[in-house]
């Protein structure tokens, strides 16, 4: 019984996205979740938002629809979890074009205790958990 954890973006009428879905058939435990680029770890969203799009006046919580924090939760079987989904307004298209180097990054493991870390939405086994750093951990 083995987890199998993708990622992908996706856009849609109502805005754009990232879902995480468990397409195998055993529990994933989810031990670390990054959202970062090159230069910084982030920590929720609007700090995204603040980081890519200063300007942005109206782009909050009613705007962006997020999955917080979902370090230590189980993703079961078949489960599908938005990790974030942003409505389309004139704000979010254009913070759409800016985010193109954030990078989000996943680490799970199944209760077999065996271990895999997302890599542009592809699962890749590694040999033990991810080493989890509060600093760099998203946290909302």
């Amino acid at each position: 019984m083995y987890p199998y954890v993708t990622g992908e973006i996706f856009y849609s009428g109502e805005g754009f996205g990232f879902r995480v879905k468990n397409s195998g058939n055993g529990l994933a435990k989810v031990n670390s979740y990054c959202v970062f680029n090159d230069s910084i770890n982030f920590h929720s969203w609007l700090q995204v938002v603040q980081h890519y799009m200063p300007e942005a006046k109206e782009i909050d919580y009613g705007i962006i629809q997020t999955a917080g924090n979902i370090r230590n939760e189980m993703l079961i079987p078949k489960e599908e979890v938005l990790l974030f989904f942003l409505k389309w307004t004139p704000e979010t298209r254009v913070l759409q074009q800016r985010i193109g180097d954030l990078k989000i990054s996943l680490c799970y493991s199944s209760l077999l205790d065996e271990h895999w870390s997302l890599e542009n939405g592809t699962p890749i086994q590694i040999d033990a958990p991810c080493q989890t750093d509060p600093e760099k951990e998203f946290s909302e």
